[in-house]
């Protein structure tokens, strides 16, 4: 089993990686199991693949990084920016989060997200992750 600075280690590799990736491809890396629903996962995002998904790793490996769709909210009436790949990326990428696995459509698992015990969705609407948002590719 590896010890904790090696995880680390490899996590930390694997964001690199991943930064040099093309950011524009929808193709996904992660081949993790779909959790059940009910089921709690909690890691960094480590591939953001447009406004709606992401990849949540739960070890350094790619068979360990699980790909979830944010479950859809009511929009609030201060949410001012649409979310875009961009704000999701300058929201959650490289940050650890806690997913609640709600749903699986077309096998992939949905999952109400949060960060920070804030909702990931609402926080990409926000106007500094669109500002953010803008910078990324």
């Amino acid at each position: 089993m590896a010890s904790t600075p090696q995880k680390l280690s490899g996590l930390i590799g694997a964001i690199a990686l991943l930064s040099f990736a093309g950011a524009a491809h929808a193709e996904t890396v992660c081949q993790g199991s779909a959790p059940d629903v009910g089921a709690e996962i909690h890691g960094p995002v480590l591939q953001v693949l447009d406004s709606e998904r992401l990849c949540v790793a739960l070890g350094a490996t790619p068979d360990q990084w699980v790909e979830v769709a944010l479950a859809p909210e009511p929009l609030q009436k201060t949410a001012a920016h649409p979310a875009s790949r961009g704000s999701l990326m300058a929201v959650a990428f490289a940050q650890n989060i806690t997913c609640r696995i709600v749903d699986v459509a077309g096998g992939l698992p949905v999952a109400a997200c949060r960060l920070d015990d804030q909702s990931v969705r609402a926080l990409t609407r926000e106007p500094a992750a669109y500002v953010a948002g803008q910078a990324w590719r």
